[in-house]
């Protein structure tokens, strides 16, 4: 485990935090993008390459206890009306430690707000990290860190899993309010070196207690990882005690400042979509003015939440998952005109 880093950065400012709002927000919803009739589609990383829009996304069959995550590939040349292309994992019987779940996120993505979208090749290759597991149902426990790698990230057939997960709940220096499962992963390359390595990972897991925090892990290579701090960076805990996951966090620089977008699920309440802001990745001082996204139209009044951001010829498209009190889920857009 490493240390964090010592540093005498100012704090975030209130200014701060609403110009962040203001340059992300996404009041226009657009309804669905990736709904299908017999599979729950779920948790969206949208990057570009040659010109054109790739989703992951994973899936899961209706009946979840006989099922469990996959990954697929959809394609779009606006952003808005998106085309299947095909799977990208497939659960198997080879009773691996991934088998039965193989949940993909786009790896290093270009973070800057006003970037290309495109994917960072560390090493020469592209990488795709993922939730994995041997059990089905939905997101059973226990559910490990998985890496791919790929000469081409929109071809299925290229990308080549690693043997084993890149981080455990159950390493030796595995956290104590991590030590049930890790979920999404968020990896990118720092080019500030805040931590003092090129490449960061900031995933959410569980805690013994069924609460989920949000974490950080580094690498000087993105292949091999450590983790990074001796405790969760942000909880909303903090400030909810009714909270029971802080989630899927997802990094964009804005303006030389680290926004991290997560979404926050409480006992009795809808999931929603909101940010912190920081300058070290370690401290963060939350957004608690309205969500970027939160349950407020008919067809999403369960949860609105799980985020993917990307901003695009001067537009924000807020992707996010949407569950509806008919048994729905599927994947949403909000934009900002």
């Amino acid at each position: 485990m490493i240390p964090f880093a010592k540093n005498d950065l100012p704090g975030i400012t209130e200014e701060e935090l609403v110009s962040v709002y203001e340059k992300m927000k996404t009041p226009v919803k657009r309804g669905a993008v990736v709904k299908w009739e017999n599979d729950f589609t779920d948790s969206p990383t949208v990057f570009q390459k040659d010109g054109v829009f790739y989703m992951y996304f994973i899936a899961i069959s209706k009946d979840c206890s006989v099922s469990g995550y996959e990954t697929h590939l959809a394609s779009s040349v606006d952003l808005v009306n998106w085309e299947y292309r095909y799977p990208v994992f497939r659960r198997n019987d080879l009773d691996r430690w991934d088998s039965r779940q193989c949940a993909g996120y786009a790896a290093f993505k270009d973070i800057a707000f006003e970037g290309a979208n495109g994917l960072i090749k560390p090493n020469g290759s592209y990488y795709l990290s993922y939730l994995g597991g041997n059990s089905d149902g939905y997101e059973p426990d226990p559910l490990y860190m998985g890496l791919a790698r790929s000469d081409d990230p929109t071809r299925a057939s290229s990308f080549v899993r690693f043997d084993a997960p890149i981080l455990r709940p159950d390493d030796p220096d595995s956290r104590p309010m991590e030590k049930k499962t890790l979920y999404k992963s968020c990896m990118f390359r720092d080019e500030l070196g805040v931590t003092g390595f090129p490449y960061v990972n900031i995933y959410n897991a569980k805690a013994e207690n069924g609460t989920e925090r949000i974490f950080l892990a580094v690498s000087s290579d993105g292949e091999r990882w450590e983790r990074y701090g001796d405790s969760h960076v942000f909880d909303m805990t903090e400030y909810d005690p009714d909270t029971l996951i802080t989630g899927d966090p997802q990094i964009v620089l804005v303006d030389g400042l680290y926004v991290m977008l997560f979404f926050h699920c409480a006992k009795g309440r809808g999931a929603y979509n909101s940010f912190a802001v920081s300058r070290d990745l370690v401290s963060w001082r939350l957004w608690q003015g309205k969500p970027l996204v939160a349950p407020e139209e008919s067809w999403e009044n369960v949860h609105a939440h799980k985020p993917w951001f990307v901003r695009h010829r001067g537009v924000n498209y807020h992707f996010y998952c949407v569950v509806n009190d008919s048994g729905e889920r599927f994947i949403a857009l909000a934009t900002s005109e």
